[in-house]
C-alpha cells in the first residue's frame, strides 16, 4: 500500500487521477452552461427594456458584464466563505457513508 493515502498501488492513483480529471471536465461544462444562463437572463432582462433587437455588439458587451459582475459576487469573501462551509459539511456527510 501506498503510504499515507490508502492507495495499493500506482495504477490506482493513476486511475483516480483520470477520474478527476474526467469531473473537472463535467464540472466545467456545467460552469459553462450555468454561466450562459446567467447570459440570457440579462439579455432578457436588456431586451425587455425595449422594442428593437439588441445589436451584436450591445450583447456582448451586456454578456460581458453580467459575467463579471457574476463573478465578482462569487468571489466576495462572504459568498466564498458560505460555499467553503457548505463544501466542508457535503465533504463530512461523504465521508460518514
Amino acid at each position: 500500500m501506498t503510504e499515507g493515502n490508502g492507495m495499493s498501488n500506482a495504477d490506482e492513483f493513476n486511475n483516480l487521477m483520470k477520474q478527476s480529471k474526467d469531473q473537472l471536465g463535467l464540472l466545467r461544462i456545467e460552469l459553462e452552461n450555468l454561466m450562459v444562463k446567467f447570459g440570457l437572463r440579462s439579455l432578457t432582462l436588456y431586451q425587455a427594456a425595449r422594442k428593437e433587437p439588441l445589436r451584436p455588439n450591445e450583447m456582448n458587451s451586456i454578456i460581458k458584464y453580467e459575467l463579471t459582475s457574476a463573478m465578482k459576487d462569487f468571489a466576495e469573501i462572504d459568498n466564498m466563505e458560505k460555499v467553503i462551509e457548505v463544501t466542508k459539511t457535503e465533504w463530512k456527510k461523504l465521508k460518514t457513508k
